[in-house]
This record gives structure tokens, C-alpha cells and sequence, in this order.
């Protein structure tokens, strides 16, 4: 059994979906502090002139907390300016779902991180990923966990033998840790190659809604499942 880890990123990019379709279970890692900036908040989208971020406004009451334990703002403004900026950049896309982008932006969520697992499960939903989603705030881990003794603790939890890794982790993983608890590692490398965007010269990390708005959702999947240096028209 594989296992993948990684944070309830927002509206994430095309390699977190590749990561998670290469594991049986991916467990979003919201029992661990939100470092800002970072891809748990914010994300790039396509535009005219390069890209954008879109950017959740967290509060300075949240410093220091569990992803799970942070609160949205109140103020939905921000939840306005990025629907208003999604729409402006992808209306004119050929698969733009606006019902979806509709729906998203009125849910009635407080959380970042059920705000940010609504958007990752929908956009697994239309790559076709069957790979079982678990909350590591579900998993009753010790507090005290930290690094590669944290991982191992989920992988064990889930019932994983193998433990599913990002490229960075071969300069901090303990790997003769796993080794001693009969975990193996394996390292995943995202293939981030050139796909038709609204406008000419492709930007690459943009949230994946740039993928499924552009290409549709059976292209997206062949994008996450094939190495190519195109998608074809």
C-alpha cells in the first residue's frame, strides 16, 4: 500500500494531482502549522500578461495554528476578488465549469482546510482519481511527531508499506528510520510539460483548473497519467 502526504493545498497545481493518482491513500498533513506564504493559501493563475496569485487574506490570530484549526476570514471579499479573477482569465477557456466556480465561492465553510479539501476533491472528481483521501487530523497522531518520525507514524496508521515522497525529501527524509520500521521510499518527480493555454507562451505551476478549464478532463487525466511534451489539440 502506497502512501502520499502532503497539505490541503488551495486549488492545487497538476503535479500534486499526479502525485495523488500514483498513490492507494493520500493524506492531507493539516496537523502541522501553516507557514506563510505558502501553496496551503495561495496559487497561480493564468493571465493575459503571466499569471496572478490569488492570495487567502489569513489572520495574524491564526499564527502559529494547526491547518485544521484555521479559521477563514470573515469578510468575504477575498472570496469575490478571486471569483471575479478566475472568471476574467478562464470564461473564454473552452471547458470553463463556472457552475463550479459558482458553487465554490458561496460555500458556507469557515476552515481553510475544508474550504481547500472541497476544491482538491473536486478536481479529483474530474481527473478520475480513485485514490482514498484521509485526514491526518483523523488519524489521532501524537502531537509530539515531527519530520520523518510524523510520516511514518501516518504511513503506519493507514496500513501503508511504502511511503510516497516529493523530490525534496532525498536531502531530509531519516531514511535508515524507515528502513528500521520496514517502510520503503519511493521518490516522485512531477512532469510538468507544455499544454495549449488561453494565451501564447506557457506558464507552467498554474492551479489545475488551468489544465481541466483548457484541456477538459479526460485530456487532464492523460496529462497526469502520460509523459508528453504536448498534449494534442
Amino acid at each position: 500500500m502506497k502512501v502520499a502526504i502532503h497539505q490541503p493545498n488551495y486549488l492545487p497545481y497538476i503535479g500534486y494531482f499526479q502525485k495523488m493518482a500514483e498513490a492507494d491513500i493520500f493524506v492531507l498533513l493539516d496537523t502541522v502549522q501553516l507557514s506563510k506564504p505558502s501553496y496551503t493559501q495561495r496559487v497561480k493563475i493564468r493571465t493575459k500578461d503571466a499569471w496572478i496569485w490569488l492570495t487567502i487574506p489569513i489572520e495574524k490570530s491564526n499564527n502559529f495554528k494547526m491547518i485544521h484549526e484555521i479559521r477563514l476570514p470573515g469578510d468575504s471579499k477575498w472570496k469575490i476578488k478571486h471569483k471575479n479573477s478566475i472568471e476574467k482569465n478562464y470564461s473564454k477557456s473552452p471547458f470553463f465549469d463556472k457552475n463550479f466556480i459558482d458553487f465554490y465561492y458561496t460555500l458556507s465553510l469557515d476552515n481553510l482546510s475544508d474550504f481547500n479539501e472541497a476544491g482538491i476533491r473536486y478536481l479529483q472528481e474530474k481527473f478520475n482519481i480513485k485514490t482514498k483521501l484521509v485526514r491526518a487530523s483523523d488519524l489521532n497522531l501524537d502531537e509530539e511527531l515531527a519530520s520523518s518520525d510524523l510520516l511514518i507514524e501516518i504511513v503506519k496508521r493507514t496500513g501503508g508499506s511504502t511511503y510516497l515522497s516529493g523530490p525534496s525529501g532525498k536531502q531530509y527524509l531519516d531514511k535508515e528510520t524507515f528502513f528500521e520500521n520496514n517502510i520503503h521510499i519511493e521518490f516522485f518527480e512531477p512532469e510538468i510539460q507544455q499544454y495549449p493555454q488561453r494565451w501564447p507562451g506557457f506558464q507552467p505551476f498554474m492551479s489545475a483548473i488551468d489544465v481541466l478549464f483548457n484541456l477538459n478532463a479526460e485530456k487532464g487525466r492523460e496529462y497526469i497519467d502520460t509523459e508528453l511534451t504536448e498534449i494534442p489539440l
